[in-house]
């Protein structure tokens, strides 16, 4: 298997057309995939005046956004589902698009299973989420090694059951689990003020988002790239056929640079290799159920369940269909028998009883660790990375990179993938505005 920084077997040979036998580029930047980093810099890039194509390998655009409209007759979100916050990016341009924002898993109705009781989980959670924070500012005040693991750190401070509960939800909504999660997230989560406030969804389907972004973007879809040829004076990018330019923007996910899936040539420097290394990106399965009819309490907007399986929610508010959330080691652990969606229902029969199997009417498993197109959920930081996602993040000569995996504020967000975009086609233009006569 090829390396993530192109290096091993000795590359095929380039087509013609990629070794200076074509005259004049394709476009001033190649930006190389159709997710949300990659929609949203080609749409700066055509705002600034830049001509930039973007290749996809998929026959759809948005990556790690896929919208569903047959499984339940209605918009189910295969992949990232929520508009984090009030002020974010994903907020902001679902506004700006005037789609519907419809409020999303609201503390005042959510569930948790406790002791084998369905509680609320505002009074239950209350006193735990005071020494979560407590906790929190902990770590900032004590001078604590922010690359020591939140495990390590809960067991050093006798964390009770809800403490722990809670932390397992924040490790499964980091991709990971308590060992494999540095307390430099947990810092990063309480001090990153643009998520606070409700969290939503857009009730046409995330994906109507995407296409708002990529409306006036010029879009090669079924071209996957598999090489990257880059020197001082421009890139060859060879995908259905090979396309020359100034600059390209490398949005794929960090899973797809980790095999080697698209050759560097030369390598990256090993500062971007250490970088792609160190970060992890762990699997990431949702488990898709439609009842025949509801068997959770009314306007409930979701339940934590065990460690196991966290979370489930509602697809959409009194729908019969429940959305299984596994993120991590976990999700790697739902796979052999009986397989994840006996898993999931196994742990909602020891909520709601044997009436949830005789309701079940269809299910559907997504696995986002074995799409070829993506190789993981998303990107964590185990502890040790240090500042790895700056790393990543770094130009290198006409390369430069965006991608959830690479913003230090929001990573693993539909958010932190377009605010990515954005600042990589700033790159672009601020170097071509300094190199201009004048």
């Amino acid at each position: 298997m090829r390396s993530g920084t192109g290096s091993g077997a000795r590359p095929r040979a380039w087509p013609l057309e990629c070794r200076g036998y074509r005259v004049g580029v394709d476009a001033d930047v190649v930006v190389v995939g159709a997710g949300a980093a990659g929609l949203a810099a080609a749409r700066r890039l055509g705002e600034a005046g830049k001509r930039a194509v973007v290749l996809e390998a998929r026959s759809r655009i948005g990556g790690r956004v896929h919208t569903d409209r047959d499984f339940a007759g209605f918009p189910v979100e295969r992949g990232a589902e929520l508009l984090h916050g009030s002020r974010s990016p994903s907020r902001v341009l679902a506004d700006a698009a005037g789609l519907t924002v419809l409020p999303a898993m609201s503390m005042w109705r959510a569930r948790v299973v406790d002791k084998g009781r369905v509680r609320r989980l505002l009074p239950w959670l209350l006193p735990t989420m005071g020494r979560y924070a407590s906790l929190a500012r902990t770590v900032r005040s004590e001078n604590i090694d922010p690359d020591v693991s939140l495990g390590e750190l809960l067991r050093g401070r006798s964390a009770d059951g809800r403490l722990g509960r809670l932390a397992v939800g924040v490790a499964n909504d980091a991709c990971t689990d308590l060992d494999g999660l540095s307390v430099r997230y947990l810092a990063r989560v309480m001090a990153n003020g643009e998520e606070t406030g409700r969290h939503s969804r857009v009730a046409e389907g995330y994906d109507r988002l995407l296409e708002y972004v990529a409306a006036g973007c010029v879009i090669v879809r079924d071209a996957p790239v598999t090489a990257v040829r880059w020197m001082r004076d421009g890139v060859r990018v060879e995908a259905d056929r090979c396309y020359r330019a100034r600059r390209a923007i490398i949005t794929v996910p960090l899973g797809v640079l980790k095999v080697g899936m698209v050759r560097f040539e030369p390598p990256l420097p090993p500062a971007k290799g250490k970088a792609i290394a160190r970060l992890a990106m762990h699997p990431g399965i949702k488990v898709l159920l439609r009842f025949t009819s509801r068997l959770w309490p009314a306007g409930a907007s979701y339940v934590l369940l065990d460690e196991d399986i966290p979370v489930v929610w509602p697809a959409y508010a009194d729908t019969p269909v429940l959305t299984a959330f596994v993120m991590g080691p976990k999700a790697a652990a739902l796979h052999p028998p009986p397989g994840p969606v006996e898993r999931v229902v196994s742990a909602l029969v020891r909520v709601w009883g044997e009436r949830v199997r005789r309701a079940l009417a269809d299910a559907q498993v997504v696995d986002w660790g074995t799409d070829p197109w993506t190789l993981g959920g998303y990107s964590s930081e185990p502890p040790g990375t240090g500042h790895q996602r700056a790393a990543l993040a770094a130009p290198c000569g006409p390369l430069h990179f965006a991608g959830e995996a690479t913003d230090d504020v929001a990573p693993g967000t539909v958010s932190g993938a377009l605010r990515s975009g954005e600042r990589a086609a700033d790159e672009i233009v601020q170097l071509d505005s300094a190199a201009a006569p004048r």
